[in-house]
């Protein structure tokens, strides 16, 4: 049979264990959710950079789709027209063009 002082010893050692193994298990724990939140934030960032990609691609589907239907409807002398107007500012020599300075 164990004395008091060893079953004393034996109960701090007990205590002792406990609390490190608590201890380690709550570091664990809060590294999990450390990357867990990181992981999160990355994947919102990446989404967001999706986004923009397939803004861009849908602007240059568009595009690419008005010039093809310029190339095959024949249609250059409208397109270039059009392009002057809104891109370029241009307008013909004997046209009032009126602008908007409201910014409504």
């Amino acid at each position: 049979m164990a004395t008091p002082k060893e079953d004393k010893r034996n109960r701090s050692k007990l205590i002792r264990r406990r609390k490190l193994v608590l201890f380690v298990c709550t570091l664990i724990c809060i590294y999990f959710v450390f990357s867990i939140v990181s992981i999160q934030i990355e994947i919102y960032k990446e989404k967001q950079k999706l986004e923009e990609i397939v803004e861009q691609i849908n602007a240059a589907q568009l595009e690419n789709d008005e010039l093809a239907r310029v190339v095959l409807g024949g249609g250059e002398a409208e397109y270039i027209e059009r392009i002057a107007r809104e891109k370029l500012g241009y307008a013909a020599a004997d046209e009032r063009v009126f602008e908007d300075i409201a910014g409504d």
